[in-house]
């Protein structure tokens, strides 16, 4: 009898005990994109669609129990890296990717929640771009992470891209700054960068409240896409696509008192 195996996609996150962020949104992503998902958590939240109350990270030990545990029984076709609240995390966690020689990884680097509070410890920008950003596939920072990584302005395009170049140069194959944040009230910009690339995605921003859990949901998104086969500018293409299709299918929904989450089973609930 032939055995099948499944394509699978890791990821290393915060959780979210409301669903619409962290390693719920993650496995929900790839669920609805037909990939295998495993989670390894580096931090318990209390957050909720108004916001953030509370942090507390995994032990170092656990951390390392984990990775080990799943890394040396089931290798993933891609890595997802969200929340990680200190540098002694990103230690571990790009030791293990090193030691697997794991590829298709997809930081999304979440230092501040949509709602504006702090997910990580002040010493962990220096530790994303030293230990993590060379391992990855692509990085995709908002236009204020890429401010908070790189230190510079980001106040328009040009100078969204020389940031965007700058953290290309971190060792990352490529960059996706993602433009939710920009000034326009009716469209997004998403800008791609690679050694070879420069490329720009233009989507209408739909009008809707419900963004909790975007950065995570494009970023595992990605992931799956890259884990089913897509190269690096596809998987983001696609991955952008699908959660435009996600935030459109849940702009008219009502979950919780605040920002509520994406229809992360839209492509699920259509069939």
């Amino acid at each position: 009898m032939t055995v099948s195996r499944y394509k699978s996609m890791l990821t290393i996150a915060g959780s979210d005990p409301s669903g619409g962020a962290g390693i719920q949104a993650d496995i929900k992503t790839a669920t609805a994109l037909g990939v295998y998902a495993m989670s390894v958590l580096t931090a318990v939240t209390a957050q909720n669609t108004l916001g953030v109350r509370g942090f507390e990270p995994v032990s170092l030990p656990l951390l390392e129990a984990q990775l080990d545990c799943v890394l040396s029984d089931i290798r993933p076709d891609a890595v997802k890296i969200g929340m990680v609240p200190s540098a002694a995390h990103i230690r571990v966690i790009a030791e293990a990717l090193r030691r697997h020689e794991l590829t298709n990884i997809v930081l999304d680097p979440v230092l501040v929640a949509t709602s504006g509070d702090a997910l990580s410890e002040g010493d962990t920008v220096q530790a994303l771009l030293a230990e993590l950003a060379p391992l990855c596939e692509v990085i995709t920072p908002n236009i204020p992470e890429t401010q908070a990584l790189t230190g510079l302005p980001t106040d328009n395009m040009l100078q969204i891209t020389e940031a965007g170049y700058t953290l290309l140069r971190s060792g990352a194959r490529s960059v996706l700054v993602k433009g939710g944040h920009g000034d326009s009230a009716d469209e997004i910009i998403d800008l791609y960068l690679s050694a070879d690339r420069q490329s720009q995605n233009l989507h209408s921003r739909i009008d809707t409240p419900n963004t909790h859990g975007t950065g995570c949901t494009l970023s595992s998104a990605i992931a799956s896409f890259l884990a089913l086969g897509a190269e690096g500018e596809e998987a983001v293409c696609r991955g952008i696509e699908w959660l435009h299709g996600a935030i459109k299918a849940g702009a008219h929904y009502q979950t919780g008192h605040g920002h509520g989450p994406v229809n992360h089973l839209y492509t699920i609930q259509s069939k």
